[in-house]
């Protein structure tokens, strides 16, 4: 028997082909029952990037935008850790997903993982593309590890690849429609700077943030989903 607070091996011949269907239809599902505090979380998440751009855009400073940045990566990951608790619990009620008080290292992990994982991501996409993907489906998970299993930082990175083994190209399917989601807020953006003569501000900045806030909170209701399908695996 695997306990949701343990840290097990998982093999994946075991693990049977992820319903990416069933994913996105529990994450929708997780979103309508996160409510208030799912969506509030993840404004406060969206909200970092939007700073710091809209800073960037008033200094224009290339160290400036880059050290802003860098501490953008560490507020993320004090952000997103509401976002994955809520997140988690919205689409397994039943489920254990908040740490005891006293553990205050699970929250400093995530963080850790979390400015990792996001710098990671950022470099692969920005060089790449692929790299950038291919590192999103291979430790998307390693949040709810965390929230749940109570794992260390870098050993949640670890698990979520062999969890997500054999179901990557699922998992980029979820990737795939999540990010879809951010159409309209990545549209707002690139309309209002043509209003603007190609100057993209406050304006812009403001609509991807409203429009953007739901998507990432769908986003990560999904992941969440996806992630309980394969832990009960």
């Amino acid at each position: 028997m695997r306990y949701p607070g343990s840290i097990g091996n998982v093999r994946s011949s075991n693990i049977p082909p992820l319903p990416v269907g069933r994913v996105l239809r529990s994450g929708l599902a997780g979103f309508r029952a996160g409510g208030g505090a799912l969506l509030a979380s993840a404004a406060v998440l969206m909200a970092v990037p939007t700073a710091v751009r809209l800073v960037s855009l008033a200094t224009g400073n290339y160290w400036t935008n880059l050290a802003l940045w860098i501490l953008a990566l560490v507020v993320a990951g004090y952000a997103a850790w509401p976002v994955s608790r809520t997140a988690l619990a919205a689409v397994s009620p039943r489920a254990r997903t908040e740490p005891p008080p006293e553990d205050w290292w699970v929250r400093d992990g995530f963080v850790r993982s979390s400015a990792v994982f996001f710098l990671t991501v950022a470099v692969g996409t920005l060089f790449f593309i692929v790299p950038g993907i291919m590192v999103l489906m291979i430790y998307s998970l390693y949040a709810f590890l965390i929230v749940e299993r109570r794992a260390t930082g870098f050993q949640a990175l670890a698990r979520s690849a062999e969890m997500t083994s054999g179901n990557r190209i699922r998992l980029l399917g979820v990737v795939f429609v999540c990010a879809m989601l951010f159409v309209p807020g990545m549209a707002a953006l690139y309309w209002t700077g043509t209003l603007n003569g190609g100057g993209q501000g406050l304006a812009g900045s403001i609509a991807l943030w409203i429009l953007g806030t739901p998507a990432l909170a769908i986003s990560f209701t999904s992941v969440a989903a996806a992630y309980r399908e394969l832990a009960n695996s």
